[in-house]
C-alpha cells in the first residue's frame, strides 16, 4: 500500500519536469524561465511539488533561498500572464508569489535569531522585483494594476523586513545595502526624466523617499546598538554622490516635477547637516565636509533656499 501511495507523487513530479520546458524571453527583466504557468493544466502539479519541497526543507537558511527562488519563478509567471492579458491567471501567480515571500520572511527572521542570515540576498532580490513591478504597472490594464500594486506592496514589506533583520546583526552592512538601493533608485529617476515620463517619475521619487525613511530607521537602530558613528560615516560619504545625481535630475526635469526633486534635495542636505553635527560631537568627522556638498549645477538661488530649508514651503 505504501508503494501505491508513492506512485501518484512520482507521476506528478515527473509531469512537472516534463512540461517545464516552455520558454519565454525573461532575460531582459532578469527573471528565470517560468516553466509551467497558471494557464497550464499541469500547474497544480508544479505547485504541489513546490509545497512538498518547502515542507521538507528543514534548515531555515536553505528554506529562505528555496522560497525566494520560487518567488522569482512566480514573478516570471506573473510577467508572462500579464503579457498574455490573462489577469485571472496573473492573480493566481501573484498569490503564489506572496506566499513564497511570506515563507521566506518568516524563515529569514528565524535565521537571524540563530546568528546566520540571507537578509542581504532577500533585500537585493526584492529590489529587483520592485523595479520590474514599477515598469509593468504603467502599461498594465486597470484590473491588472490592482494585482501588481498589491504585489509591489508585499515586495516592499519583505525588503524592509530583510533590512530590519540585517541591522540587528550588522548595521553597517544594512546601511550600505540601503545606500546602494537609494543610488540605484536615483539612476532610475534619471532615466524617467530622460524619457519624460512624469507620472512614473513621481512614483520613482516616492520610492526614493521610502528608502530614505528606511535609512533613517536603520541609522536609529544602529545608534541604539552603539554603532551609529560608523553608519553615519557611511551615509555621509554617500550624500555627495546622491546630491550630484539629484542636481543632474533637477537640470532636466519638467516643471511639474521640479518641486519634488527640490524637496528630495532638501531632505538630503538636512541629513548631511545632522550627520556632521553628530560626527563632530564624537570627534569622528574625518574627511566629511562640514558644508553640504550642493553641486554648482544647482542654481545659486535654489542652493540658498535648500540650505535654509525654504524650498519645501514654496
Amino acid at each position: 500500500m505504501e508503494k501505491l501511495k508513492i506512485v501518484p507523487l512520482v507521476c506528478i513530479l515527473a509531469l512537472t519536469c516534463c512540461f517545464g520546458g516552455v520558454a519565454y524571453a525573461q532575460e531582459e527583466a532578469g527573471l528565470p524561465d517560468p516553466g509551467i504557468t497558471p494557464d497550464s493544466p499541469f500547474y497544480f502539479a508544479d505547485k504541489w511539488a513546490r509545497q512538498l519541497t518547502l515542507m521538507f526543507t528543514f534548515k531555515e537558511e536553505a528554506k529562505v533561498r528555496k522560497a525566494f527562488q520560487y518567488a522569482e519563478e512566480r514573478m516570471a509567471e506573473l510577467d508572462v500572464m500579464l503579457a498574455k492579458n490573462r489577469v485571472r491567471e496573473a492573480t493566481e501567480a501573484n498569490n503564489e508569489y506572496q506566499n513564497c515571500l511570506a515563507i521566506a520572511t518568516k524563515s529569514m527572521e528565524r535565521t537571524q535569531v540563530k546568528g546566520t542570515g540571507t537578509s542581504d540576498m532577500v533585500a537585493l532580490a526584492a529590489s529587483k522585483h520592485l523595479e520590474i513591478l514599477n515598469d509593468r504597472i504603467a502599461d498594465a490594464p486597470q484590473n491588472a494594476q490592482v494585482v501588481l500594486t498589491q504585489t509591489r506592496e508585499r515586495a516592499r514589506i519583505c525588503q524592509e523586513a530583510a533590512l530590519r533583520s540585517m541591522v540587528q546583526g550588522d548595521p553597517e552592512k544594512a546601511a550600505g545595502i540601503n545606500l546602494r538601493l537609494m543610488e540605484r533608485q536615483l539612476r532610475r529617476i534619471r532615466v524617467r526624466v530622460e524619457e519624460q515620463q512624469a507620472t512614473e517619475l513621481q512614483e520613482e521619487l516616492q520610492e526614493y523617499k521610502r528608502l530614505g525613511n528606511l535609512g533613517e530607521e536603520i541609522s536609529q537602530i544602529a545608534t541604539e546598538l552603539g554603532k551609529g558613528t560608523t553608519v553615519d560615516q557611511l551615509v555621509g560619504q554617500a550624500t555627495a554622490y546622491q546630491l550630484a545625481l539629484l542636481a543632474e535630475v533637477h537640470q532636466r526635469v519638467q516643471e511639474q516635477s521640479r518641486q519634488a526633486v527640490e524637496d528630495a534635495t532638501r531632505v538630503c542636505v538636512a541629513k548631511h547637516e545632522r550627520l556632521v553635527a553628530s560626527l563632530k560631537e564624537n570627534n569622528m568627522l574625518g574627511q566629511l565636509p562640514e558644508e553640504p556638498p550642493i553641486p554648482e549645477e544647482i542654481p545659486k538661488n535654489l542652493r540658498q533656499r535648500i540650505s535654509s530649508g525654504e524650498s519645501h514651503r514654496k
